[in-house]
C-alpha cells in the first residue's frame, strides 16, 4: 500500500514538473505587451532613467512596450484628460490586448485608479515613481496590482542638513499644487509630525505670483535652509521645467543652501541631497512586471517603500559653503567636480595624457548622447506607424497657438467602418489602411496646415488664417484624396473618411474648445451618411 503511494506521488510530481517547465518554456518563447502609463514625457526630468531601468528591470523576456504619455505638466485639464481616455480606450478595447499595464508617477496612478475597473480590471498593474503613498498604498491594495512608491529620504537628508549647517534652524520646504508636488508635501508632513524641534515654512509656488515669489525668496536669510520638492507652477499659471525652477529660485536667494531630494539637475544652485534614484525605481517596476508576467501573483507582492537613494552634490555649491568632500556621505557623487589640470598634467603626464584621450571618448559620448536625446525627443513626437506627427506634437502646436490667441482651424477626421476592416481582413490589412491614409494626408502639408495622426484610425489638422474658403478647400481636398482604392495585402479596398472642422474666433471664441467643436462636426458627418466633410458654422445655422 505504501509503495502504492509514493508511486503516485511520484507520478503526480512529474507531471507536475513538466508542466510548470512547459509554462516557463512558453513565457519565454511568446511575446508580451506591456501598455506604460506616463504622467510626463521624455523631456520631463526623470522620466528616461525610469523608462531605463523599467527595460532593463524586464530585459530577458520577449517583450514589447507600448509607450503613452499623459503630458501633465501642460495637459491635465478634464478635456485634456478626456481626450487621452477616449485615446486610450480606442487602443485597449480596439487596438491589442496586452498582459500587463505600467503607470509612473501620480497623474497617471489616480486616472489608472479611478478607470481600471472600465478600462484593464483583469490587467495586472505595476506602478512606480508615487510620491503620494496613501494613493501607492490604495493602488496596491487593488486586485492584481503591485508597485513600488517614491520613498524619499527625508530622514537622512535632515540630518545631513543639521551636521552641515548647524546654525541654520528654519527649514523653508519649497512645493507646488499638482498631483506630484501635493504628494511630496503629504509625505514631508508626517515627518515632520515625527520631529516636533523641526521650525519649518511652506512655500507652495501655486499660490504666489512670480513677483511674491521673488520676495519672499529674497526675504529669506542666514537662518534658513531650503528644502526644494516641487516647483512647476507659479500663481500666474507660469509653467517651469525643473532647471528653469532651480535657477528661479537660486537667483532669487541669497547665501541660502537649497536641498533636494531628487538627483535630476542637481547643479543651477542647488547644493545637492541624499537624491532619490529613478532608474533604481523603474528597474525594480520592471523586474516585478517580468515575474508576474512569467506567472507569479500580483496579490503576492507587497508594495515597496525603502528607499533607494545616491548622494549627489555640485561643487560649485560645495565650494560656496566651504564644505569638503570628508563631510559627505560616503559614496558621494559630485556633479562638476573641478581639478587643477595644469598641476595634474606636471606631477601625472602619463595619467594625464591617458585623461585627455578619455576627455575626447567623452566629448564623443556626450555628442552621441545629444543626438540620440534629440533623436528620442523626435521619435516622442512622431507616430510610429505613419511616420507623421503624433497627438503630443499636435498638442504642442495648439499649445502654443492659444498661448498666443492666433486665429487658428482644426480638422477632425477618422476612416469610415474602420472596425469592420480589422475585424474582415485583420489588423495587419488595418495598419495598411492606416499607413496609405497618412500618406495621402502628409501629401496635404503646406506651410500653414500640419496633419497629425491622434491614435486608431483618428487623424487631425490644424491651420492658419483661416476663412470659409480655406476651411471646406482643405475639408475637399482631405475628401478627394482618399478616392483611389488602397492597395493592401488583402488586395485593393475602397475607403471613405468623415471629417468635420471649427475655427477660431469665428466659431468658438474660446479656442481651448475648437478640438471639441470639430469632434461635434464630426460626427454630424458620420450622422448624415459619412464619406464627408461637416462645417461647425453649419451646425450653428442648422440649429
Amino acid at each position: 500500500m505504501k509503495c502504492a503511494v509514493l508511486i503516485a506521488y511520484s507520478i503526480i510530481f512529474a507531471v507536475c514538473a513538466t508542466t510548470f517547465k512547459a509554462n516557463a518554456e512558453d513565457s519565454l518563447e511568446r511575446q508580451f505587451h506591456i501598455l506604460f502609463i506616463s504622467s510626463y514625457g521624455f523631456s520631463a526630468a526623470g522620466v528616461p532613467e525610469t523608462f531605463r531601468g523599467f527595460q532593463d528591470g524586464v530585459e530577458g523576456i520577449n517583450v514589447e512596450i507600448n509607450y503613452d504619455f499623459m503630458e501633465a505638466q501642460q495637459f491635465y485639464g478634464a478635456t485634456d484628460i478626456s481626450n487621452f481616455d477616449k485615446y486610450l480606450r480606442y487602443k485597449i478595447f480596439s487596438v491589442r490586448n496586452f498582459d500587463l499595464i505600467a503607470v509612473a508617477d501620480d497623474p497617471a496612478l489616480r486616472y489608472a485608479i479611478n478607470n481600471r475597473s472600465k478600462l484593464f480590471p483583469d490587467i495586472p498593474m505595476v506602478f512606480m515613481g508615487i510620491n503620494n503613498i496613501t494613493e501607492a498604498t490604495t493602488a496596491a491594495a487593488m486586485r492584481n496590482a503591485t508597485g513600488i512608491a517614491e520613498n524619499q529620504d527625508f530622514e537622512s537628508n535632515y540630518e545631513l542638513m543639521k551636521a552641515l549647517f548647524p546654525n541654520r534652524n528654519n527649514l523653508v520646504v519649497i512645493t507646488d499644487s499638482t498631483v506630484t508636488g501635493q504628494g511630496d508635501y503629504v509625505e514631508f508632513m508626517k515627518f515632520k509630525d515625527q520631529h516636533g524641534e523641526i521650525t519649518s515654512k511652506i512655500i507652495n509656488t501655486s499660490y504666489y505670483t512670480q513677483n511674491g515669489l521673488k520676495r519672499v525668496l529674497n526675504a529669506l536669510g542666514e537662518d534658513d535652509i531650503i528644502l526644494f520638492l516641487d516647483f512647476g507652477l507659479d500663481g500666474d499659471k507660469n509653467s517651469y521645467s525643473l532647471k528653469n525652477a532651480s535657477d528661479f529660485i537660486s537667483d532669487n536667494v541669497q547665501n541660502v543652501p537649497i536641498f533636494r531630494l531628487s538627483s535630476s539637475d542637481i547643479g543651477h544652485g542647488v547644493f545637492g541631497g541624499i537624491s532619490y534614484s529613478y532608474y533604481d525605481s523603474g528597474f525594480i517596476a520592471g523586474t516585478a512586471a517580468k515575474e508576474i508576467l512569467m506567472g507569479a501573483d500580483p496579490d503576492d507582492m507587497p508594495l515597496k517603500t525603502a528607499t533607494v537613494t545616491t548622494p549627489y552634490f555640485d561643487q560649485e555649491a560645495l565650494d560656496k559653503y566651504n564644505i569638503r568632500y570628508s563631510q559627505l556621505p560616503q559614496g558621494s557623487v559630485i556633479i562638476n567636480e573641478h581639478q587643477s589640470f595644469a598641476k595634474f598634467y606636471r606631477e601625472n603626464k602619463t595619467l594625464s595624457n591617458l585623461v585627455i584621450i578619455i576627455a575626447i571618448l567623452m566629448m564623443v559620448i556626450i555628442g552621441h548622447l545629444y543626438y540620440s536625446n534629440r533623436r528620442r525627443s523626435r521619435i516622442a513626437r512622431t507616430d510610429f506607424l505613419t511616420q507623421m506627427p503624433n497627438r503630443l506634437r499636435i498638442m504642442e502646436e495648439i499649445a502654443q497657438v492659444v498661448s498666443t490667441e492666433t486665429p487658428y482651424g482644426f480638422v477632425m477626421l477618422d476612416v469610415d467602418r474602420f472596425k469592420n476592416i480589422n475585424d474582415t481582413y485583420g489588423h495587419k490589412v488595418g495598419d495598411e489602411v492606416i499607413k496609405e491614409v497618412g500618406k495621402r494626408l502628409q501629401t496635404l502639408t503646406d506651410e500653414v496646415a500640419l496633419f497629425s495622426r491622434l491614435g486608431g484610425d483618428e487623424f487631425c489638422a490644424i491651420f492658419y488664417e483661416p476663412t470659409r474658403s480655406r476651411e471646406q478647400s482643405i475639408c475637399e481636398a482631405i475628401i478627394n484624396a482618399m478616392k483611389d482604392e488602397v492597395k493592401t495585402s488583402a488586395g485593393k479596398l475602397h475607403i471613405t473618411v468623415s471629417v468635420g472642422c471649427a475655427t477660431y474666433p469665428q466659431d468658438e471664441a474660446d479656442p481651448d474648445k475648437l478640438m471639441e467643436c470639430a469632434d461635434r462636426a464630426l460626427y454630424v458627418t458620420k450622422e448624415n451618411g459619412r464619406d464627408g466633410y461637416t462645417l461647425f458654422s453649419s451646425i450653428n445655422k442648422a440649429g
